[in-house]
């Protein structure tokens, strides 16, 4: 709950997400409906997450999740996803911080392969 909020905050003090970028948050169904009675999940959904909840990503492979774009970057803030992804999903990740995610979805940092 406390990554809800501090996400949340980070996307009301960010620049507009870019149309082309997706950001999708996981979380739990209980975690989801604390952070939505607390105003968190309207501002994420602002600004333009999209919730996946009951299951991790490492269980998650396929398009529309994972960009069908063999040359895309996915960007994490999860060390778990950070390690088993690439092999997973044979697409290139980077690894960041929750600001530093917020920042590649607006643009203002750019990821490189």
């Amino acid at each position: 709950l406390d990554e809800c909020a501090k996400l949340a905050s980070l996307m009301t003090q960010a620049p507009e997400k870019e149309a082309k970028v997706k950001v999708m948050a996981t979380l739990s169904r209980h975690v989801y409906d604390l952070a939505k009675e607390r105003g968190h999940v309207e501002t994420m959904e602002s600004f333009g997450v999209t919730f996946i909840n009951d299951t991790c990503w490492c269980m998650l492979l396929d398009a529309p999740i994972i960009p069908p774009n063999p040359k895309a970057l996915v960007m994490t803030n999860s060390g778990k996803y950070a390690h088993y992804g690439p092999g997973l999903t044979n697409r290139g990740l980077r690894f960041g911080s929750m600001a530093q995610c917020v920042e590649a979805a607006t643009g203002k940092t750019r990821l490189s392969s």
